[in-house]
């Protein structure tokens, strides 16, 4: 009898080690996830605002076009 109720405690222990495990690693993944996401949005957003940037405006100056023209 002690064999198996030892044996049985092993087992109970596995499995709760495991569990524990998993349970970390998708809380990872999915924070990994939603920061990956983060980034590819901010890539997105950026990258919208540089399409979005008014070029007959800049063109029609005679004057040099500074850096805070075209970062606006």
């Amino acid at each position: 009898m002690p064999k198996s109720r030892h044996r049985k405690d092993q087992k109970k222990k596995s499995k709760a080690r495991s569990q524990r495990v998993k349970s970390k690693q998708l809380a990872f993944q999915k924070k990994m996830e939603e920061e990956f996401m983060k980034e590819m949005e901010e890539i997105k957003n950026k990258k919208v605002g540089i399409e979005e940037v008014d070029t007959q405006k800049l063109t029609n100056k005679k004057s040099k076009i500074t850096f805070e023209e075209v970062k606006k």
